[in-house]
């Protein structure tokens, strides 16, 4: 009865060690670095906490045809498609390594046929068959599979994280796209509508000539200037194909013609933007500092893989089977602890390695966020100026209007050559063409903005 008493007290002391043993992980515990993050952006104007990149993609804009174009990118586009399939790789990894804590189970079943002569010139025949079962189980004393599990979830999590930044980056994509299209539509719109003034101009000196009140002078400046304009339009007419198969393969289709909806300056729903938030929340927020950092946890849990490679590990193994010829019942059982004593340094260069591998990726955290805060900085610092450059723009338009009115009034009236008439002519197409320009860049800022601040993930 004592003995008995004592072996259950063993059995209970083991255990217990296994258990305390098993629940260390060695390898550094995963702190965030301390990176300093002014409360402002710069060139930011507001202190308010609500930042634009808050509001829904869908919401942000006002034309249903670019919604439906963002939809269908975000279903189709083939980046994305890549993006899942590498989360769906991840996840298959992550669960293999958390299987590997688990004890492994197999099943064998061997059978044979053997023939022996024997000494008086007979032969002996017979078959075996046995079939076992086998357990195989690798104890995890220093936290080892633990470590290479946090590793694995933190890749997944990178990969999340990836996917997450290639829907920002195509979103972004597709709008830009789409508004580069619109913009071509409103220059060769704005050519167009030139090509008519400039047809009507050069049939009014044709008429003057034929009344002997111009040369030919004029007519032939006239006649220039109409074709020069016209040259325009099949550069334009490229650059809007090109515009649409390059949304296309966005959309994840075959180059066609895009659908246009709402005019360029009306598709935005919140047109002044003057809350970009504040900087410390682009950590929780853009997937490209989120997979970084779950790229360093990762690396941070390589160490203790690595450490724990130096130590002793502990294995359990043991089988039970039948063999049915003979009939008898076959089992048994091994433990065996093994020590690492002499790899020449492999192991040892091998946590150096992991422990280089992490200064990369912390040297590359840190970067990815001073990097985010340019981004965010200089797509302020662009949204702010190219709004200032839209109302000065806007206000050569209106001038160069008038120029061109009075010098066709004072042309007809006899007080101004026609060449005055051209300039002025010139100088409207220029600063109409400017203006249209400078009203799709400052669209495009204001989405780069959204982007920058890590609007459009959700």
């Amino acid at each position: 009865m004592a003995r008995k008493y004592f072996r259950i007290q063993s059995l209970l002391l083991f255990f217990s060690v296994l258990i305390t043993v098993t629940s260390c992980k060695v390898g550094p515990k995963y702190e965030r670095p301390a990176v300093k993050m002014d409360s402002l952006f710069r060139f930011a104007q507001s202190r308010d906490t609500i930042s634009f990149a808050d509001v829904e993609w869908i919401k942000l804009f006002k034309d249903t045809v670019l919604h439906r174009l963002v939809q269908t990118g975000l279903k189709n586009n083939y980046d994305i498609r890549i993006a899942y399939a590498r989360i769906d790789e991840a996840q298959a990894a992550f669960k293999q390594s958390r299987g590997q804590q688990w004890p492994q189970i197999s099943a064998v079943v061997a059978g044979g046929w053997q023939q022996q002569a024997l000494p008086n010139g007979t032969t002996s025949a017979y078959s075996t068959l046995a079939a076992t079962g086998q357990i195989s189980w690798e104890i995890d004393l220093w936290g080892k599979l633990r470590r290479a599990k946090e590793a694995a979830r933190a890749n997944l999590f990178a990969q999340v994280a990836y996917q997450q930044a290639v829907r920002i980056t195509l979103l972004n994509s597709i709008v830009a796209n789409y508004f580069n299209l619109l913009e071509f539509d409103n220059e060769l719109r704005i050519t167009q509508e030139n090509i008519v003034i400039r047809q009507k101009s050069l049939e009014l000196v044709r008429n003057k000539m034929i009344a002997g009140t111009a040369s030919g002078l004029v007519v032939a400046q006239a006649e220039a200037e109409l074709a020069q304009a016209m040259t325009k339009v099949p550069s334009l007419e490229m650059g809007v194909g090109e515009c649409e198969n390059l949304l296309s393969i966005l959309l994840g289709e075959a180059p066609h013609t895009i659908n246009r909806g709402m005019p360029m300056l009306d598709q935005l729903n919140m047109p002044e933007i003057t809350t970009p938030g504040v900087s410390g929340r682009l950590i929780l927020r853009r997937p490209d500092i989120i997979q970084s950092e779950q790229t360093l946890v990762a690396a941070n849990a390589n160490i203790g893989v690595a450490r724990a490679m130096m130590l002793p590990s502990l294995g359990i193994s043991g089988s039970i089977g039948a063999a049915f010829n003979p009939t008898n019942l076959v089992y048994s059982a091994l433990g065996n602890l093994v020590a690492p004593i002499f790899n020449g340094g492999q192991l040892r260069q091998g946590v150096k390695k992991a422990q280089a591998q992490k200064e990369q990726m912390l040297f590359s955290y840190q970067y990815t966020i001073i990097n985010a805060l340019k981004e965010v900085s200089n797509a302020i610092l662009q949204y702010q100026k190219l709004n200032e450059i839209v109302v000065s723009q806007q206000t050569t338009v209106n001038a160069a209007q008038t120029a061109f009115d009075l010098s066709n009034q004072l042309y007809n009236a006899g007080y101004a050559s026609y060449l005055d008439v051209i300039n002025a002519q010139q100088l409207l197409f220029s600063a109409q063409i400017a203006l249209s320009q400078a009203q799709s860049d400052e669209l495009t800022a204001a989405v780069s903005l959204y982007s920058a601040l890590g609007g459009g993930w959700k």
